[in-house]
């Protein structure tokens, strides 16, 4: 910045010059000095121009590099910061409109940086200067170009700062309009299956009008500022002219010095203008430093804790649920109420119950995903390896557990990238082929043209069970201690369940393991079953035990949901492999 300062000064000292040559000029001319002498200040004029632009170009060069690394840093940080955030916060912010807070309002910040806060900087220098030296030539003349330059602030200021809440308006209708637009086409196919396709242009076309008036109001305040104010540089430019006529009509100062005066009160009327332009980025900017500072210092209901997991034993981790009540918002009731569990290291839970039942809000406490604390409802504890998890940083909890449902995300990345997640989970080639052999993946990833370098379209291309397979790969290279398992094969067809099915015994071996399922066949080969009904564990114990007693829920619901013959069963899995 002080670099930039310096060669700033340099170049608004060249184009200060640029009057007082040209009046000297005019001057020495009328004189009737010699053709070498006005030679001389001609090349010095075109020297000093061509100078002052080359200065200009360098401090927009050099402020853009301050000013994008600046501005990738906060991005960064607005990024963390969003992860942060409990699923609830991002439950009432679509991803749009996050998009437009990282990108969106960092770039209106970063282009005013990069560009219009060193001209605007310039410019006001530049002004303050010319007005120096106008009051040296003649304080007369001075002062009406400083009561032009007052006068025309006043107007800018006073007008632009009305447009400040305009803008930032603007900018929430745009969010608004992008988060809904991101929407739309996220549910493109249910629109067009369910003849919905107008209301989705019917939402567009009332979001696009919203954002027209916003901007149509937002443009009437700052414009209406630039045209004032031209009006007061008029005025100001012709009453600087006509005083430099009067004083040199009695002598007291030169032709060039009038001619000095006019070019002063031209470069005035310039910069004043450009300020006033560029004010409208100066509010998009504000507008966005508001926003960006909002995120901020919104405050994650998920606090990091102090224990680093080094204290953890290796291996499988026991996992403890001692007596938790749990809500997700203070005005609702619990969704989980009074569950104690206990697991033992290595042991495998299946979790079963109807939608509703509590099931992934257990998951979810396990992981980390919500916490105990948030609301007057909950209480308890969860705990890994003795430890309660509240007490365990983020990243502690991310390494020796690990997360796996049914709605896998792929990126628009490499086949390694998608499994390293970019290198967050750094690993050598031959352990990404060897993982994905594991998952029974190996023949897929010799067919692909350039093996881990191959360009993934996120999960287009795919089959679901590749999709899901891939998600397997994930896990495996965490090598977690406990694995939360969503039901990844409730939508596979038989033939595609069956390679999950491996998949997944892989995963689970030597690892606690609790198994959110949605089909029963899953649980076959669980340690322990838990029952849920209304947010309460109404059944728990060894999966042998409860499968053979007649009274127990989960023989009834194996009952409930078995097929009536040997025939039928045949048939069923004939039908679900074709």
């Amino acid at each position: 910045m002080a670099g930039i300062v310096g060669v700033l000064a340099l170049s608004l000292g060249a184009r200060l010059a640029l009057p007082l040559l040209l009046g000297r000029f005019a001057d020495d001319a009328l004189e009737g000095a010699a053709t070498s002498r006005l030679t001389a200040l001609a090349l010095v004029y075109v020297a000093a121009a061509l100078g002052a632009a080359l200065l200009d170009l360098v401090v927009v060069w050099w402020s853009a590099r301050v000013s994008w690394r600046a501005g990738n840093r906060l991005r960064e940080r607005l990024a963390a910061h969003a992860l942060r955030l409990e699923p609830a916060w991002h439950g009432r912010h679509s991803p749009g409109e996050l998009i437009e807070r990282i990108d969106g309002d960092v770039e209106a910040m970063t282009t005013f940086f990069a560009d219009i806060a060193v001209r605007i900087a310039g410019n006001v220098a530049l002004i303050a200067g010319m007005l120096v030296l106008a009051t040296t030539i003649d304080p007369w003349a001075g002062l009406v170009l400083t009561v032009t330059a007052l006068a025309g602030a006043a107007t800018m200021v006073r007008l632009r700062v009305a447009a400040v809440d305009a803008r930032e308006a603007e900018r929430e209708v745009n969010a608004q309009l992008y988060g809904d637009l991101e929407e739309r086409l996220g549910g493109l196919e249910d629109l067009r299956a369910n003849g919905a396709g107008r209301y989705a242009v019917h939402r567009l076309l009332a979001h696009s009008a919203r954002s027209w008036r916003a901007a149509r109001r937002a443009s009437l305040r700052g414009d209406g500022a630039y045209a004032a104010a031209a009006g007061v540089f008029a005025v100001g430019t012709a009453a600087t002219i006509g005083v430099g006529v009067v004083l040199q009509q009695r002598g007291v100062v030169t032709v060039g010095a009038v001619l000095s005066l006019y070019r002063f009160a031209d470069m005035l009327r310039r910069p004043l203008e450009q300020v006033a332009e560029q004010l409208n980025e100066l509010q998009k900017a504000l507008a966005g430093a508001r926003r960006a500072a909002g995120l901020l210092a919104t405050e994650p209901a998920i606090r990091d804790g102090r224990d680093d997991g080094g204290g953890l034993p290796a291996g499988a981790l026991a996992v403890e649920l001692d007596h938790v009540t749990f809500a997700y918002h203070a005005d609702d009731g619990p969704v989980v109420r009074d569950v104690d569990l206990r697991l033992a290291p290595g042991v495998h839970l299946g979790l079963v119950g109807r939608t509703g039942a509590g099931k992934s809000t257990i998951g979810r406490l396990v992981t980390r995903a919500w916490d105990l604390g948030g609301t007057p409802h909950d209480r308890g504890a969860v705990r890994l390896g003795g430890v309660d998890v509240r007490d365990l940083t983020l990243a502690a909890v991310r390494r020796r557990v690990a997360v796996v449902t049914q709605d896998v995300e792929l990126f628009r990345a490499s086949v390694r990238d998608n499994l390293t997640l970019f290198g967050a989970r750094p690993a050598d080639d031959d352990r990404l082929r060897d993982v994905l052999a594991q998952v029974g993946l190996g023949d897929w990833l010799a067919a692909l043209p350039d093996g881990l370098d191959t360009p993934l379209a996120g999960s287009d291309g795919l089959s679901a069970g590749e999709a899901q397979l891939l998600a397997f790969a994930r896990a495996f290279l965490a090598d977690p201690a406990v694995v939360v398992l969503d039901e990844p094969s409730s939508r596979l067809d038989r033939a595609t369940e069956r390679r999950v099915e491996a998949a997944t015994e892989a995963l689970l071996a030597g690892r606690t393991a609790i198994v959110i399922a949605h089909r029963l066949a899953t649980l076959d080969r669980m340690d322990e079953i838990a029952v849920l009904e209304d947010g309460r564990v109404v059944e728990h114990g060894r999966r042998e035990d409860l499968a053979r007693s007649p009274t127990s829920r989960y023989a009834r619901l194996r009952r409930a949901g078995a097929p009536r013959s040997e025939e039928h069963t045949s048939e069923l899995q004939s039908l679900a492999y074709l």
